[in-house]
């Protein structure tokens, strides 16, 4: 199950004697980590009743003599054991070994006062391996995968839920581009709304504009909304950000000039009749890429994409051919595409 699906099973008090938890994105590993020990001490957060391991350095012999102890200072226990790279093709450089079998055994024949939980924080399990299998068919398996762009929306709703506001849709969009998806990030921006705004409260594009910390985690599409709004000031601060994170101007003018073109197809094949699945297809992006293109094709002219996209390719070549500075000729073209 994915992380959402999980958080419904453990809000129902669900849980498992043995729960994996695989993928690369480690605040949802720790999201999910902190929410079992809540469930196990009834919304205690004292962690004096967890134990951890690193399974590149203890046994998961050792890790197992320890869930089968029984606790001495409380009625539960959890034993955390993270890098069980064991569960994958990674070959990992240790003095270690392993005795995998017991661990199967172990899957069969569970003691009742210890919450075991793995943690193989890699792109993907071995599925080929018996353990594996066996995990899949007898444990609580918790898929912690890094965040894809076209999903964020989801999660801000989540969050925005979790804490019992409300937000416009410029707001919403607002921290999509300040906070990319960086969850971690998201949920302190999203925290701080709701102490803002209070239990119910809205949450509005001015509240979002005054108290968003600025991240400079900014797009391509956020430098589209730039040019469409005609703000200057706005587009080159943008472009200020990305060059501070090492970004290019010739990569940025081919990102913009992407975003331009993808707009400039979805517009077209809208003429045509295409639907958003059709044209996602069609173009081989993702329909995330289509929706937003959708909302902003309808402020362009076919006439001024053309504009739009043939003054990108000649500050490329004006950068290329040595005819300009690259940080002039990028803020010239912006200057270009708000003018036009």
């Amino acid at each position: 199950m994915n992380y959402l699906e999980a958080v419904k099973q453990l809000k129902k008090g669900k849980t498992a004697p043995i729960i994996l938890l695989y993928g690369e994105e480690q605040y949802l590993i720790e999201t999910v980590i902190n929410q079992i020990i809540q469930l196990v001490n009834h919304d205690d957060d004292s962690r004096e009743n967890v134990v951890q391991y690193d399974l590149e350095e203890t046994s998961i012999d050792d890790v197992l003599l320890e869930v089968e102890t029984y606790p001495f200072f409380s009625e539960h226990k959890i034993v955390i054991a993270n890098h069980a790279y064991f569960l994958t093709a990674k070959q990992i450089k240790t003095q270690v070994e392993h005795n995998v079998p017991q661990l199967v055994t172990y899957l069969s024949h569970t003691v009742d006062f210890t919450t075991l939980i793995l943690i193989a924080p890699y792109e993907k399990l071995d599925e080929r391996k018996k353990i594996t299998k066996e995990l899949k068919k007898q444990a609580m398996l918790i898929h912690c995968e890094e965040v894809k762009a076209w999903e964020v929306d989801k999660w801000v709703k989540h969050l925005a839920s979790k804490y019992h506001i409300h937000l416009d849709k410029g707001a919403e969009q607002l921290l999509i581009n300040e906070t990319g998806t960086h969850l971690a990030l998201l949920e302190k921006e999203i925290e701080k709304l709701a102490l803002y705004v209070g239990k119910s409260g809205n949450v509005t594009m001015e509240i979002a504009q005054d108290l968003v910390s600025h991240q400079g985690n900014a797009t391509g599409l956020t430098l589209v909304d730039m040019v469409i709004g005609k703000n200057l000031k706005g587009a080159i601060s943008v472009y200020r950000d990305l060059t501070r994170i090492n970004q290019e101007p010739i990569a940025l003018i081919g990102l913009l000039a992407s975003q331009l073109r993808t707009i400039y197809q979805v517009k077209i094949l809208l003429r045509k009749g295409y639907r958003q699945q059709q044209i996602a297809k069609h173009l081989r992006v993702h329909p995330y890429v289509v929706k937003m293109s959708m909302e902003r094709e309808k402020r362009f002219t076919t006439e001024l994409l053309s504009q739009y996209i043939e003054a990108c390719a000649q500050a490329d070549q004006a950068i290329k051919q040595g005819k300009m500075e690259k940080d002039l000729a990028f803020e010239f073209l912006l200057y270009q595409l708000i003018k036009i």
